[in-house]
């Protein structure tokens, strides 16, 4: 860290912070149906208004029992009860479970009363018309078969012990009633939409999409419009679109500002349209180095400030941010790798943070690297790879990874090919083969 304050740098973890510290959630928010959600930041607290589930109910096929009926059954001295009657999914017993007595269930019934658990249908065996046990499980399990409240079986014979609550699903274990099951501030997610719907919510409040304005700058860019060959010295604008999809990918709105040539006059107005189009960030990439013709830093300067500029950061060290008419605007680095690692670091967590999101920090794990690796860059890297789980001899799961290949900032193949972001500190130069290593898994949201 000091080696990069000496050169003017600023450490990762410390732009992460500066920035999140300097961008403010939207206070705008909207009634949401439940199916539109997905993406969406909470602004409230929802709490259960009943019991989820509402009711016991079983967990497997098999016979609602009293453990106590069945203690000390065995294959050798099995204990044998009467049949009192069947329960399926989305019906009720219409009487007590009594003692001695056995109620044939399907997964997800209810269980009947006076019963406290579920003797799977794999340790029962069937008593004959005459008395007699037999070696097969109870006919009908999979399906019905005859009407629904025909019992076959008279009696059965359970050759396992239960104890009370085994294979039971119990009222209320997932939400209690008046307990708040998703706070404000919460991502929903598929898995939130899910529990949403179980607590019978058809809408929420959340906050609005968020827009955000990208922009790509450069004399080398080729309008989008063009299919054909390239000219020669000129390039496609990979940037706009892929970070216009992390945008999207990230809950928010995002705002095409096109492209521009390196001209301070092309990106002050894309900048003030992006302003005048109530843009919550803007983010461009390009023109922050210090080259003649990167002009973001002087443009920004002009109608704003710039309060961080250049990160130890490899790759991605050209990165500025500050405001532009009161704007936060991000300014990210021209390589299409250097771009999408930089908004993954530092743009992705502001993004959310905006939309108010309050878990922002990166999902971060222990792995070994499969392979040698090098950092002769002086800076921290953050190297593009493919994670994988591995479990050894003794049962230990951990992390195993290896980098995608060649890892040139222009590469852009490179993110295509990985999962997660191998993280080598700046005074970490190499790290041998079985070497421990940090993974940054981008996506996958901090909870705590």
């Amino acid at each position: 860290m000091a080696d990069a304050a000496r050169h003017g740098r600023m450490p990762v973890d410390e732009a992460r912070v500066r920035v999140l510290g300097a961008v403010t959630p939207t206070d705008s928010h909207e009634k949401v149906p439940l199916p539109r959600a997905l993406g969406r930041v909470l602004v409230e607290d929802v709490a259960a208004s009943v019991d989820v589930p509402p009711f016991d109910y079983s967990a497997m096929d098999g016979y609602a029992v009293r453990a106590a009926d069945v203690a000390g059954a065995t294959k050798g001295s099995p204990v044998r009860l009467r049949v009192g009657g069947r329960v399926g999914a989305g019906m009720v017993a219409d009487r007590p479970v009594g003692t001695g007595e056995a109620w044939r269930v399907l997964t997800g019934a209810p269980i009947p009363p006076g019963a406290d658990a579920v003797v799977p249908f794999e340790w029962v065996r069937a008593v004959s018309p005459n008395g007699q046990a037999t070696s097969e499980v109870p006919s009908g399990f999979g399906g019905w078969t005859g009407a629904i409240d025909e019992v076959e079986e008279l009696a059965i014979d359970v050759t396992a012990a239960v104890d009370a609550g085994d294979d039971i699903r119990a009222r209320g274990e997932d939400q209690r009633a008046g307990t708040v099951a998703i706070r404000a501030g919460t991502r929903i997610r598929p898995a939130e939409v899910a529990v949403l719907a179980s607590l019978g919510r058809r809408w929420v409040w959340a906050t609005r999409r968020v827009r955000i304005g990208v922009l790509s700058t450069g004399d080398e860019l080729v309008g989008r419009d063009l299919t054909g060959p390239l000219p020669p010295g000129l390039i496609r604008d990979a940037n706009a679109p892929g970070l216009m999809a992390m945008v999207e990918r990230d809950g928010a709105e995002p705002m095409d500002l096109g492209q521009v040539p390196d001209q301070a006059t092309a990106i002050r107005d894309a900048f003030i349209f992006a302003v005048q189009g109530a843009c919550d960030a803007i983010i461009s990439s390009g023109g922050v180095s210090m080259g003649d013709r990167d002009m973001v830093r002087h443009v920004v300067q002009g109608d704003g400030e710039i309060t961080i500029w250049s990160i130890d950061l490899r790759p991605g060290k050209p990165f500025a941010f500050g405001s532009f008419r009161g704007v936060p605007i991000f300014g990210l680095p021209g390589n299409p790798v250097s771009a999408l690692v930089t908004y993954e670091l530092l743009v992705a967590p502001a993004v959310r943070r905006i939309q108010g999101e309050v878990a922002t920090g990166l999902v971060e794990v222990p792995a070994v690297t499969e392979v040698a690796l090098v950092n002769d860059s002086g800076r921290e890297q953050f190297m593009r790879g493919v994670a994988r789980t591995f479990h050894d001899a003794g049962g230990v799961v951990s992390w195993h990874v290896r980098p995608t290949g060649p890892q040139g900032s222009g590469i852009l193949s490179s993110m295509s090919r990985a999962n997660c972001l191998i993280r080598l500190p700046a005074t970490t130069t190499s790290v041998p083969a079985g070497g421990a290593v940090t993974l940054s898994l981008p996506g996958v949201p901090s909870l705590w």
